[in-house]
C-alpha cells in the first residue's frame, strides 16, 4: 500500500483497538455496528467514524505533517458524539513512534474540534482534524 492508504490503515487499526467501531475495509456493516470508514461517508450505519486526509506540511526533507479529519456520526443526543471525541483523543493523540506498514509516524496530536451538527437524519455530527508527524520518502526529497 501507499503512504496515504498505510497511515490510515493503520489509524483505523488503533480505532478499532479502542473498542470505538469496526475497522472491515471493502466490508458491510450491521446497523448496530459502529462503522471506520476512508472514502465516502455512507448513509449508514447510524454510527461511524469517517477518516479523511489532508497535507499540512511538506518541504524538501522527508518530514511531513499530514491531517487527518475525524468526522463522527451518532444518534441526535450530542452526548453520544462527543463520548465517541472522547474515544478517540484517548486513542489517538499524544501516541509516538508507531509503524503503519511502511508509515512511521513519531507523533500525533489533535489539533481541533467542533460539532457540526444533526445531518438530514437527525445524526449529531462532530469533526476533530488530527496531525500526523511522519516521515515520507519521495524520489526528490532529501533525508
Amino acid at each position: 500500500m501507499g503512504y496515504t492508504s498505510d497511515l490510515l490503515a493503520g489509524l483505523s487499526q488503533l480505532i478499532a483497538a479502542a473498542g470505538l467501531g469496526v475497522y472491515r475495509p471493502g466490508g458491510i456493516y450491521t446497523d448496530g455496528e459502529t462503522g471506520i470508514f476512508h472514502g465516502v461517508m455512507p448513509e449508514g450505519p447510524d454510527r461511524a467514524v469517517f477518516l479523511s486526509p489532508y497535507p499540512v506540511e511538506d518541504s524538501d526533507l522527508t518530514d511531513a505533517i499530514t491531517g487527518v479529519q475525524v468526522r463522527l456520526r451518532a444518534g441526535p443526543d450530542p452526548t453520544a458524539v462527543l463520548d465517541m471525541a472522547d474515544g478517540v483523543f484517548a486513542a489517538l493523540h499524544n501516541r509516538c513512534q508507531l509503524d503503519f506498514g511502511t508509515v512511521r509516524v513519531s507523533l500525533i496530536w489533535r489539533q481541533s474540534e467542533a460539532l457540526l451538527g444533526q445531518d438530514q437524519h437527525g445524526r449529531t455530527e462532530l469533526t476533530s482534524n488530527y496531525y500526523a508527524r511522519s516521515n515520507r520518502p519521495a524520489p526528490f526529497l532529501n533525508e
